[in-house]
């Protein structure tokens, strides 16, 4: 891992960065994130047999405002479930279309340890203007993936290297258990797109790394580098369920359009 001061630098030469945030928080902030994770509903995107669970959040920051802040997007009430809207822009092989997620909690969102992560990964973050400067938009997903038998997989989406589309990718664990084997990050080369692990040349990967400890965390710079990582299982001899709780943060730049 890097210091927390060399994140911008490896992301502009390496295209990615594993650190450990330095944010400021107690006993009750965590909890709000863990009370967060356990509330949240299955991720019907999911395959078939595929314990997956998922909320989402966006928003946007205005860059040259006096006071960092983050401002949220109201959510879309369907049915009195409260959903708000993700579109990769087809750079997700399995899902080319928008997908509406149940939306994080209002506490979760007004909670100190979410908006200073989201600040404090935008402040990692560099950005070139041609013309007038316009709001960040930025998305919040909270998953987490369960195996409960040996042959249980906990899959991501996609399962296979990608890129997100949005410049800037933000990933912060929250939860591993002890009983979780898998959920290995590998980091490759842009040529590697869309590609299974399996057919991947050792020469075109960059990096790879376990998120074991709380808030331990990796950011990517989409154009540089493709990622990945791998299903979730559950540990031999471990009766316990493998779970993995992450947070991901990603950020795009606005734009006009008439």
């Amino acid at each position: 891992m890097i210091h927390e001061k060399l994140i911008r630098t490896h992301l502009e030469a390496n295209g990615f960065a594993h650190y450990q945030p330095t944010i400021k928080y107690n006993d009750s902030d965590r909890d709000i994130l863990h009370a967060e994770f356990r509330s949240l509903e299955p991720d019907e995107f999911a395959p078939p047999g595929v314990r997956r669970f998922r909320r989402y959040g966006n928003g946007i920051i205005i860059p040259w405002a006096e006071k960092e802040e983050v401002f949220w997007i109201p959510p879309v009430t369907n049915g009195n479930v409260c959903r708000a809207g993700y579109d990769q822009g087809g750079n997700n092989p399995d899902h080319q279309n928008i997908r509406y997620f149940n939306a994080l909690s209002d506490l979760c969102k007004a909670s100190r340890i979410l908006q200073q992560l989201v600040l404090d990964d935008f402040s990692h973050t560099f950005w070139q203007h041609s013309g007038q400067e316009f709001p960040i938009y930025f998305g919040v997903h909270f998953v987490k993936i369960e195996a409960h038998g040996r042959d249980d997989l906990g899959i991501s989406s996609p399962n296979c290297f990608h890129q997100d589309g949005e410049p800037f990718t933000f990933a912060h664990l929250v939860h591993r258990s002890s009983s979780t084997d898998g959920g290995v990050n590998y980091i490759g080369r842009p040529s590697v797109r869309n590609l299974p692990l399996e057919e991947v040349q050792h020469s075109d990967l960059v990096a790879q790394f376990v998120l074991r400890d709380f808030l331990e965390s990796f950011a990517v710079f989409d154009p540089a580098v493709c990622h990945y990582v791998d299903p979730v299982r559950k540990t031999i001899g471990d009766d316990a369920v493998a779970e993995r709780c992450i947070i991901l943060i990603d950020f795009s730049q606005t734009r006009q359009n008439i």
